[in-house]
């Protein structure tokens, strides 16, 4: 082998582990990137789920601090509404004796001097006002006693056992305060059409199907944020041992491809940072353990309805 030859073969060697080398190097590059890419996806993933981890235990001890502040205040508004009931007595006894003293004066039925006496006493007091305005100032004052009285229903049952245990529920009952719970978030922009018809018991975890009526409200709260007449559209009914539950609006709707991905754990379209994807998520969770199904029909403009179908037993 000549000189040349041989130079020649050790180029052609160098080369080609060169570009072996290079090709060797790029492959673990590429690998290397992805690997890290899915390590960079895996730990935002694991951030998320420590994230929402906190934020469901957040929510466990809020329901159970929710049971316990409710718990004393009911406690403290059932003695001052049975003493409103006692006082509206008192104030009836009382309105009589002024009835009777204001027609003995017109009647002229008292001497003078007392006379002149209950009318000082009548215009100084200003005792007549008082007997016309006590009767709305009671009320007004029952009015709101009782309607404390339903929100601390509404947090007790809203925040009914946070376990796993199941027990028979009422579903209106659990729809009714999650809207109540919701009313200011809804205010007056967004009307609320419900059809309910009365439902049988159902085998559930009450805590966790009001977490689910409470995101799937959340939600159409936020598509009907710009939308025109904003409406929301609730009806359940019971077929066949099977409970219906639909929440439908008429907001900016979605896709078919964002329908097919939508209870995907972590999916969202929302802006970062304004949604962990997670909601709805945690809805088919809820509902598949309960045996359930739940279902999305959505157009875009059109509006979304979600439907859940549950067994009146709790077993398939």
């Amino acid at each position: 082998m000549s000189q040349d030859t041989a130079y020649q073969e050790a180029f052609r060697r160098e080369k080609k582990a060169r570009q072996a080398a290079e090709q060797l190097l790029e492959d673990k590059s590429r690998e290397l990137f992805k690997l890290n890419n899915e390590l960079l996806n895996t730990n935002n993933k694991l951030k998320e789920q420590q994230s929402l981890m906190l934020r469901n235990e957040k929510l466990a001890t809020l329901g159970t601090l929710s049971a316990g502040i409710a718990h004393e205040i009911n406690n403290p508004l059932a003695f001052v509404l049975s003493n409103m009931e006692s006082l509206r007595h008192y104030i009836h006894s009382y309105n009589a004796l002024l009835q009777l003293s204001l027609q003995w004066q017109n009647q002229q039925s008292l001497p003078s001097a007392e006379s002149d006496q209950l009318q000082r006493l009548l215009d100084e007091q200003d005792l007549v006002f008082i007997q016309e305005d006590t009767k709305e100032l009671f009320t007004d004052t029952e009015e709101g006693l009782i309607r404390l009285r339903e929100i601390v229903q509404n947090l007790r049952h809203f925040s009914h056992s946070q376990d796993s245990e199941r027990a028979k529920a009422d579903l209106v009952a659990g729809l009714n305060s999650t809207l109540k719970i919701l009313q200011s978030e809804l205010n007056d922009r967004i009307t609320v059409n419900c059809m309910i018809d009365p439902l049988p018991l159902a085998d559930c975890n009450p805590g966790e199907l009001n977490q689910v009526f409470l995101n799937l409200l959340i939600n159409a709260k936020q598509a009907l944020e710009k939308t025109q007449n904003p409406q929301i559209f609730i009806s359940a009914t019971s077929q066949n041992d099977e409970i219906i539950i639909r929440i439908k609006d008429n907001g900016c709707g979605m896709d078919e491809q964002t329908c097919k991905k939508v209870f995907d754990p972590f999916f969202t379209t929302k802006p970062v940072g304004q949604g962990t994807g997670m909601g709805l998520s945690i809805v088919y969770g809820i509902i598949t353990d309960h045996k359930g199904v739940i279902s999305v029909t959505s157009a875009q403009g059109k509006g979304t309805c979600f439907e859940i179908r549950l067994p009146v037993s709790g077993t398939s």
